[in-house]
């Protein structure tokens, strides 16, 4: 039996030192992306707008660096993967509802483009089953991956990329 329990404890060791390096990552990412402002989270009718979609169903991927599919942004909260409620403002700005995260609101000024993708850090679907907002966080262009739980929701708030 105590031949055994040194190689358990071993691996039991290699598992606590790869989750501690991974944390120890996640904060170091967090603290060298901290120069970026904290995003707006204000109401869309603090912003002057009413609803033109939604509230609708959605899952927030995460926040990337833009066309860097990988390169997550973990400051601020934008980097937690949770549940959304995802509102279209009739001046074009999109307030994100999240659980378990802080709001994001992204100012029609802000945004620069909404396309669809196969995926970004977090979750990769193929397709076009990801519906992505291009958009300005100070003087960083990001890209926010949102999967939303109906593709009729979908494809409706793709179609205000000519609105953007």
């Amino acid at each position: 039996m105590s031949e055994q329990l040194v190689p358990v404890l071993l691996l039991a060791l290699l598992f606590l030192l790869i989750l501690a390096a991974m944390w120890w990552g996640w904060r170091r990412r967090g603290r060298s992306q901290q120069h970026l402002p904290v995003p707006d989270a204000r109401a869309l009718d603090a912003l002057g707008e009413d609803v033109a979609h939604g509230p609708v169903e959605a899952i927030y991927v995460d926040t990337v660096l833009a066309e860097q599919p990988l390169e997550r942004i973990v400051a601020h909260g934008l980097g937690q993967r949770s549940r959304a409620r995802v509102t279209l403002g009739d001046g074009g700005s999109w307030r994100i509802e999240r659980e378990g995260a802080p709001d994001l609101t992204v100012p029609a000024a802000a945004l620069a483009e909404i396309t669809s993708g196969p995926g970004m850090a977090g979750k990769f679907i193929g397709g076009d089953g990801l519906l992505i907002l291009r958009w300005r966080l100070g003087d960083q262009l990001l890209d926010t991956g949102l999967r939303l739980q109906r593709r009729a929701d979908h494809d409706l708030l793709l179609s205000r990329k000519e609105h953007a």
